[in-house]
Order: structure tokens, then sequence, then C-alpha cells
């Protein structure tokens, strides 16, 4: 369309306006008066209905075929977990597209993404793979991610049950050089959360049961084993196009969900929000068999959005940090950092085993699928085997605030602070080991000396 804008982002200035509402307990009146403010702000480039819809996905709600933003049946809707984050906003948006080269049809590896029998674009969340590439690429508006923090809002307001932050490796320099792990910290208590931890101390957990794994499940020389600890993006591919290659997967969940269930074993109230920069990861908190560990998930984004609307500075918190996680945890947040940090404990728990790991590492879907098209033909030449679906790992997620490079130097820098290395000298491991150890509901697994006390139940995904 002459006129129109090659590209059009109003969702920083939506989640902003909405966060806000929320934050002040005027979502519900504001609504429209928000959806005016938007369109007023971005006239002649957005439609009404286009903004309401908008305000909707920030809300956590379906698009819906309207000019208004609430429709009699969604505040109900409202506080729940929402469904699947990745959905077609305005397919209106499409006419402006080349109707054979779309840009997020052509990104999408599964081809979860085409048009129906009228032409309008539709998403198989079957195929899905969650990780957000072809929000990037429309430049349009025409696919949107669902946001979860209207309902956390409500929940840090009400102070019905203790709220803790599992705070993904990625963080580091996310909110500003100013920012400390400490500031950051505090901005989150001030926001209400009881607590904050470090997802990356429960990838020191997880870190152990993979090296305990490598070593019970990696015999011969034709053995290997697939980490799935870190990406759910990672293994739904590998569940839908190289279903053969799924019995090769370690059991361990993720670090998120491992965080999530030791918190509520230890404190049965508690509600686990888990804030880092994975779209992917709102999908993996509603899988069947790991449904109920994570409450809510917000990207970085979010939280700035959040901390925005709630006139709070993270750089101008007092810096109290509470440091937890090892060198091996930290680093799971760049590629090659599962892979180091397993063979880095391995050494410390069984010497010999470490000699026989042979690590490879691939990040981007297209690498990923070369790397597992060529464990199908058999000319693997490794034994373990470490995927990311975004370029640089997990600081490459969609919900990142600052470039992927940058945060790979930070969260070096950071691992390199740990007063341990492995999660084999980290003292705050053994402490949750020992209290895991004392619930006489969940059998310790035994033989493999004090890592025993890891629960089989509890970090592995059934």
């Amino acid at each position: 369309m002459p006129g129109q804008p090659s590209s059009l982002d109003i969702r920083p200035r939506i989640l902003y306006q909405v966060a806000k509402a929320a934050w002040e307990g005027q979502l519900f009146d504001r609504r429209e008066e928000i959806c005016q403010l938007v369109l007023t702000e971005f006239q002649d480039k957005a439609s009404r209905r286009q903004v309401a819809n908008q305000i909707r996905i920030a809300m956590g709600l379906n698009p819906h075929d309207s000019d208004t933003v609430i429709a009699e049946s969604d505040e109900e809707a409202l506080m729940g977990l929402g469904s699947e984050p990745v959905i077609v906003a305005n397919t209106a948006a499409c006419e402006r597209c080349p109707e054979n080269n779309r840009n997020c049809e052509n990104i999408c590896p599964l081809g979860a993404i085409s048009k129906d029998e009228y032409g309008i674009l539709k998403i198989d969340h079957d195929r899905c793979l969650g990780e957000g590439d072809c929000i990037s690429a429309c430049s349009f508006g025409a696919l949107a991610e669902k946001s979860q923090f209207v309902p956390l809002i409500h929940l840090l307001q009400q102070k019905t049950n203790p709220v803790y932050v599992s705070l993904a490796p990625a963080f580091v320099g996310q909110f500003g050089p100013e920012v400390s792990p400490g500031k950051l910290r505090s901005a989150l208590l001030r926001l209400g959360f009881t607590d904050v931890v470090e997802t990356a101390l429960y990838a020191d957990l997880i870190t152990i049961k993979e090296a305990f794994e490598f070593d019970d499940h990696v015999k011969t020389t034709d053995d290997f084993m697939i980490t799935s600890c870190c990406c759910p993006v990672w293994i739904k591919l590998i569940e839908n196009k190289f279903p053969e290659l799924m019995p090769h997967i370690s059991p361990s969940v993720s670090p998120m969900v491992a965080s999530a269930r030791v918190i509520k074993t230890l404190v049965p109230d508690a509600k686990v929000v888990f804030i880092g920069p994975c779209i992917a990861k709102k999908t993996e908190a509603t899988l069947p068999d790991l449904q109920g560990a994570v409450d809510y998930v917000l990207t970085f984004q979010e939280l700035q959005a959040i901390f925005a609307a709630a006139a709070i500075s993270p750089a101008e918190q007092p810096d109290e940090e509470n440091p937890q996680a090892s060198w091996s945890g930290r680093i799971y947040a760049r590629t090659g950092g599962v892979s180091e940090a397993v063979a880095t404990t391995l050494q410390k728990l069984v010497p010999r085993r470490a000699l026989t790991l042979m690590p490879v590492k691939v990040d981007g879907i297209p690498d990923c699928q070369k790397i597992l098209d060529q464990i199908k033909q058999g000319q693997l030449s490794a034994n373990f085997v470490e995927g990311m679906a975004c370029k640089g790992g997990c600081v490459g997620g969609p919900g990142r605030i600052i470039p992927p490079a940058e945060a790979t130097l930070l969260t070096n820098e950071y691992g390199n602070q740990a007063k341990s290395q492995t999660p084999v000298e980290n003292p705050e491991v053994y402490t949750i080991l020992a209290q895991l150890g004392q619930d006489q509901k969940m059998p310790a697994l035994t033989g493999q000396s004090p890592m025993g006390l890891i629960l089989a139940r509890k970090l592995a995904k059934k």
C-alpha cells in the first residue's frame, strides 16, 4: 500500500500501557482508553481492530473479530496460564506481504505456517516449535507472542502465595551495564516477589545428573547421548522430524522445571515464575508431563515493561546479590555451555569416563537439523550432542534485550566470578540435596556417593 511503513512494531508501547494499567489495578477500566491512546499515537498506521487485538495478546487473550478489547467471557480466561504463545494476530497485515514469498513461511523449519482454503494465515500448533523466529521475520505484525504478566501482576498484588523467580542464566547485562545481578534481584523483590533463585543453580543439579546419565548409557563406540536439558525447541524438532533418535535423549528435565519442582517441594504453596529470553519456555511449561511446575513465564522484554510500569529502575536499587550457582551452571546460557559443564563435572565425578567424552555443539535450527541428519545417516563422530535452537544459545532468544554476542561475553564474565567451578564444589548444591533428602515422600537414588541424593522423580521428565 502506498504510504504504508515497511514495518510496524507497536508491541513495546502496548506492553507498557497494559502493564501500567494492570499494576495500577485499572486494566479493565482503562482498556478502551489504552486502545484509543495507542491508535492516536500510530494514526494512519494501524486500524483500531489491530490495536485492540494487540492489547488482547498483551493481556494473554486470543485476538478476535471486533474493534473492542474485551468480550463477555474474557475476564475469567485472563487469569489463567495462556495457551500456545505464538499466534496469528492480524491476518490483514498479510496483504502487504508477497503472496508466494512470505518470510514467516520460509523461516519455519517444520512448515507449521501456511494458508487455509481462503488464503488466511494459520499455524499448526502440533508442528510449531514455538521458538518465535517467525515473529521476528514478519515486518507487519501478523504474528505475535502472547504474554502472561497480567495474571502474574494480579498474583503479586493479592499476596496470597509466596512467589519465587527462577532467573535464567542469560539475565546478565540484559537490563543495562549499571544493573548488577544484585540490583536486579532487589528490583524483583520490590515488585513483590518472595525471593529470586538462579536457574543456573538447578542447572548445576542437572549437570550432575547428565554426567551420571553419560556414565550409565554411553558404554561403547556406537553409543551416544543427546542432551535435552535446555532447549524445548531442540527436543520438539527431534520428536517431529527424527523420532527414531528419541531413545538417545537424556530423560532430564530443563533447569527451569527442576527449579520449580524443587522450590515447590520445599515450599508447597509457592508459585514459580521463570524469567528468561525464550518464548518456547511458555509452551514447555504447559506440556502434560511438566504441567504444574512453572506457573508463569516472562521474557526479559516483558519484565522490562513491568519495571517501567511500576516505576522501578533496577539501576537505582541496592546491590544485594545472593550468588548460588557454579561456573558450570552459569555458562548454560550460551552455546557449548552444557557440554563444557558436563565435561568438567564428569572429570570431578568419574575421571576415567571424562576421557571418553566426545561432545559436539550446534546452534540455530538449520545447523541442528544438519547434525540430526548426520546422526540419522550414521555419520556422527561424537557421543554427546548438545543442540540449541537459537544462534548463540539461550542468549540469542527472541525475548532478549541485548545482542547475543554481547550477552555471551557477559555470561562468561559472570561465570568466571562464581566461587566454584563445578556443582561438585558448590555448597549450595549440597544444601538443596540435603533438604530434598529429608523428604520421606521422595526416595533418593542409591549407589552414587553423596550425589545419590539427586531425586529421580524430580529431575526426570516423567
